[in-house]
């Protein structure tokens, strides 16, 4: 086991003020759910610092019908029959909270993104990244429209800290199928998007990006931009998120590149140092007046692809974030909001609840003012898998065993992030036995063996006296049938969400 805080420090020359005087609005975090006093919307508007998310093919809500019978898609991707039966089903979370199907409303698309922006609004977020690869005639440009829709009427609503759409070419997909060949059609398809006002701009050029850009060849780009300037006389630059940034493919994009930014798309596990990639990255864009955009996230985890990536907890998402803050970037870009099949949706989900996403609404606050924020409340959080790593799966229903991306031993461990407005004891109690350690204030991380069939339980004390008691909403199993080594989180401050995935793939079977 072992506990360590982050350092208390202010990490730029920038400051943004001393006190927030806007009001916050009514989809806006109650302080009461965080360890710290969030400043209004408004408030972090006026910084320089931007926060986008990349938003890809999950909705809040999506169902079918049947013979008349209407079902929830969520529920059959979970379950582990079907096409995907092999790898325990599609998914291993859902959105939360859970919709009512079939919708009410006749306009339920529109409403559910402006939920889907609220929620990502009061936590610190710009805007989003809209991943696309469909044409118009698809059912999923409904999605884009939707969400301009609900972006513009948001934003007619909170004047002061609008939230911006840019819409994502998602270049890998294009490059295998028609649309490799179809630049200037999908120029024309987005044009139809020109006046509207939540398209994000810089310096005055409508913002494009596109994910692995260098799937597709420069002369792609050429058309695809022309065609934007000189038929629907729109100026455009490309927020291009490189899969491979070698030296090579950001020098063939610099070109649509300069004068907006660039990311690269990668999920790192806890070992890794960020801040090494990001200031080889920041010194090349620099110097070639195209500033670097560093990803941050919390996990990854892909059942289709049987790997999973090794955070330990909450040490990815604070170390990708505390790198972003100490090099000086001015825009981040978070992998991802809501991409439940690669398992690193930040959106409230059943499985990690708003765990990470209230850190965010806190590692976001510190990226825009360059201040770390007071604890002012103390709040635990927790995160765990549901089975240990090495547990035998059952080799006749579940294909291949699951592999840790980047070969990084996977971990069986509980771990606490505790937020303490003052020094404490932090108590785990795992498989019956406690494991404590006394910390400082401030962030603490803490962590002990994780155990099969147990529920582990958390506590915070001062001189004698428990200040929060907390169970895990989620129990370990053995033996099971196929793995999920997707981690479960929680909070102290927050109940357990109604729809709580404190279920394995075997439990799910119908």
């Amino acid at each position: 086991m072992s506990a360590c805080a982050p350092p208390d420090e202010t990490t730029g020359p920038e400051g943004s003020g001393d006190s927030a005087l806007a009001t916050k609005a009514p989809f806006e975090l109650n302080n009461a759910l965080l360890p710290f006093d969030m400043p209004a919307r408004a408030d972090l508007a006026t910084s320089e610092y931007k926060v986008f998310a990349h938003w890809h093919n999950f909705p809040l809500r999506s169902y079918g019908s049947n013979a008349g019978q209407y079902y929830d898609n969520y529920t059959n991707w979970l379950k582990p029959t079907g096409t995907h039966a092999s790898i325990g089903g599609w998914l291993r979370d859902r959105p939360v909270p859970i919709l009512a199907v079939p919708a009410l409303e006749t306009d339920y698309g529109k409403r559910d993104m402006k939920t889907d922006i609220q929620t990502a609004a009061a936590a610190g977020v710009d805007g989003f990244l809209f991943n696309l690869w469909f044409r118009t005639t698809d059912n999923r440009w409904k999605w884009l429209t939707n969400l301009f829709d609900a972006a513009d009427e948001f934003n007619a609503e909170n004047p002061a800290a609008p939230f911006y759409v840019i819409p994502n070419i998602d270049s890998h997909i294009l490059s295998t199928g028609s649309g490799a060949n179809e630049p200037r059609q999908r120029a024309d398809d987005l044009a139809t998007f020109k006046n509207r006002a939540s398209w994000r701009k810089l310096n005055g050029k409508y913002v494009v990006g596109s994910f692995r850009p260098e799937a597709l060849p420069a002369t792609w780009y050429q058309q695809f931009f022309d065609q934007l300037k000189t038929v629907h006389g729109m100026d455009a630059v490309l927020w291009g998120t490189l899969l491979d940034p070698s030296e090579a493919n950001r020098n063939a994009l610099k070109p649509f590149m300069v004068g907006a930014t660039f990311s690269r798309w990668d999920n790192l596990p806890y070992t890794s140092n960020p801040l090494n990639g990001i200031n080889t990255l920041k010194a090349w864009g620099d110097l070639n007046g195209v500033p670097y955009s560093p990803p941050v996230s919390h996990t990854d985890n892909r059942p289709t692809n049987s790997i999973t990536t090794e955070t330990a907890g909450f040490k990815t998402q604070y170390n990708t974030w505390k790198a972003a803050i100490d090099s000086g970037v001015k825009m981040v870009q978070i992998l991802t909001w809501n991409d439940h099949y690669e398992g690193h949706a930040l959106r409230p989900n059943s499985a990690v609840q708003y765990a990470f996403y209230d850190l965010t609404a806190y590692y976001a606050t510190w990226f825009k003012t360059r201040r770390q924020p007071a604890i002012v409340r103390d709040v635990l959080y927790y995160s765990h898998r549901m089975h240990l790593s090495t547990e035998p799966y059952d080799t006749t229903q579940q294909a291949k065993p699951t592999a840790s991306k980047n070969n990084v031993p996977l971990v069986d461990r509980v771990f606490v992030l505790g937020m303490l407005k003052s020094s404490g004891r932090v108590q785990i109690t795992s498989g019956g036995t406690a494991y404590a350690a006394d910390v400082a204030m401030g962030p603490q991380f803490f962590d002990a063996p994780l155990k099969a069939n147990n529920q582990p339980s958390f506590q915070l004390s001062r001189n004698g006296a428990a200040v929060i008691n907390l169970t895990s909403a989620f129990r370990t199993r053995s033996p099971i049938v196929w793995q999920d080594l997707l981690y479960r989180a929680g909070s102290s401050s927050r109940p357990v969400v109604s729809g709580v995935q404190n279920n394995l793939p075997q439990d799910r079977l119908p």
